[in-house]
């Protein structure tokens, strides 16, 4: 925005500016070479009345002053057109027979232009007669080369096109003056809300900038506000939830186990085992939801984690289950991979997607971390029925699950896989590992 209206305010000011400029130039131009033909006849004139005071002997002395005093060339012709004075110190008592001449001895002021063979150029002069005792005695002449006046006019308008440059540079500097002024509380009130996502108690600042500012500014901070309340609420619904579940899912789950331990009965037994395993199960998806809702509001903050540790610990944690059904868990890990995200969450991610693997694996599961360029990849892989092409994108959206599906499933745990990856910045996707069964892979971002 900065520079747009530096530009345009510079284009509109030099617009106006040589507008106002072009004509302007005509006029002193015109006006400057009028004054200069002023005062070159004046300057005539009054060498002819101060030679009509002389005696003929000091008019060689006058011109010289003349000259000097004027810069033209002054010569003094006598009736017979002979020179009589010159200063520009040429052969005396020589004819000199000029058109303006002529004119000056017949008694007339002529002002005028020409070429002259002798300077080779144009000649701007003025001639008058010199009148002793009421009788012509002689004709005084200055003379220029026109180009001293082209000289003069070209002069006035450099200045004036300096003027022109001056007046746009001013209005381009006062553009940028008046931009930073706009821009600068602008650019603060887009870097408040480009980071608000990360910390809803951002603020802008209401009292910079012009009005407009000021009243987004405003708004923005009321949502934020709002936002955050909403945000608090969520937070306190999902705490209690998951306090107001959990404790009774565990009290029908002690009473279970203690229904194990106490009966004879097979049959009683083995319904209890199964009513435990349903109470498992419930307590896996109040979890899965309970972490889609954090995930929703953003509530764990944001720290760096070592995820190759994690990962190594999440994988040894759960040989013993996989080794309970004759699944072969191994792991390919990269050193010293730090990840910034939200608290505790790789290791959630680790235990979904092994979670997942444990239910279509048949006899190997692959856990690999690798690094790329500016990101790191996070992929499970098995040997089990694997996922349709057509349907790899569909397993991550909420509740849907896919045909080669095995019951029981809550279709919660890969889309909160990809809500929590798209959260840090990452993207998510599944494909056809190598040993035949599915590849669910991970891309998060990492330092440097």
């Amino acid at each position: 925005m900065t520079r747009r209206l530096i530009v345009a305010m510079a284009v509109l000011v030099a617009l106006v500016a040589v507008a106002l400029a072009i004509p302007m130039a005509v006029v002193v131009a015109n006006d400057q070479r009028a004054a200069f033909i002023s005062g070159l006849e004046v300057d005539t004139l009054a060498t002819a009345a101060t030679m009509s005071s002389e005696p003929y002997v000091d008019w060689q002395a006058t011109a010289e002053e003349t000259a000097a005093r004027t810069g033209a060339r002054v010569v003094v012709v006598s009736p017979e057109r002979t020179l009589m004075a010159d200063s520009g110190q040429t052969e005396l008592e020589r004819a000199f027979d000029r058109p303006e001449i002529v004119s000056a001895l017949d008694g007339s002021l002529t002002s005028d232009v020409r070429t002259s063979v002798t300077m080779g150029e144009e000649l701007r002069y003025v001639a008058a007669p010199i009148i002793q005792n009421y009788g012509i005695v002689g004709a005084v002449r200055l003379s220029l080369p026109e180009s001293t006046v082209d000289h003069e006019v070209q002069e006035t308008q450099r200045w004036l096109a300096l003027f022109v440059v001056t007046v746009v540079i001013t209005a381009g500097l006062v553009a940028w003056i008046i931009a930073r002024s706009i821009a600068a509380p602008l650019r603060h009130l887009a870097q408040v809300a480009r980071d608000l996502p990360d910390d809803l108690e951002l603020r802008a600042s209401e009292d910079d900038g012009p009005q407009e500012v000021q009243a987004v500014a405003t708004a923005l901070n009321t949502t934020a506000g709002r936002l955050a309340d909403i945000l608090r609420r969520t937070q306190r619904v999902a705490a209690d939830a998951s306090h107001h579940l959990r404790t009774p899912l565990t009290g029908v789950r002690l009473r279970l186990e203690a229904i194990e331990d106490t009966s004879d009965q097979s049959d009683v037994v083995d319904e209890a085992r199964a009513a435990t395993a349903e109470v498992d199960r419930l307590t896996h998806r109040i979890e899965q939801v309970l972490e889609l809702t954090r995930s929703d509001v953003g509530a764990a903050p944001i720290v760096a984690q070592d995820a190759s540790s994690t990962i190594h610990d999440r994988v040894e944690a759960a040989q013993v289950m996989f080794a309970e059904r004759g699944i072969d868990l191994t792991a390919e890990v990269a050193d010293d991979v730090i990840i910034d995200a939200p608290r505790g969450s790789i290791a959630r991610l680790i235990d979904e997607l092994l979670g997942n693997a444990l239910d279509y694996a048949r006899q190997q599961v692959l856990v690999e971390l690798r690094r790329q360029p500016g990101a790191v990849r996070i992929a499970v892989s098995d040997d089990g029925p694997g996922v349709p092409a057509e349907e790899r994108e569909e397993i991550f959206e909420r509740f849907r699950r896919g045909s080669t599906s095995v019951p029981g499933g809550t279709g919660l745990g890969l889309a909160l896989v990809r809500e929590t990856v798209a959260g840090m910045g990452g993207r998510t996707g599944a494909s056809e590992s190598a040993v035949g069964g599915l590849t669910i892979w991970l891309e998060i971002p990492t330092r440097g």
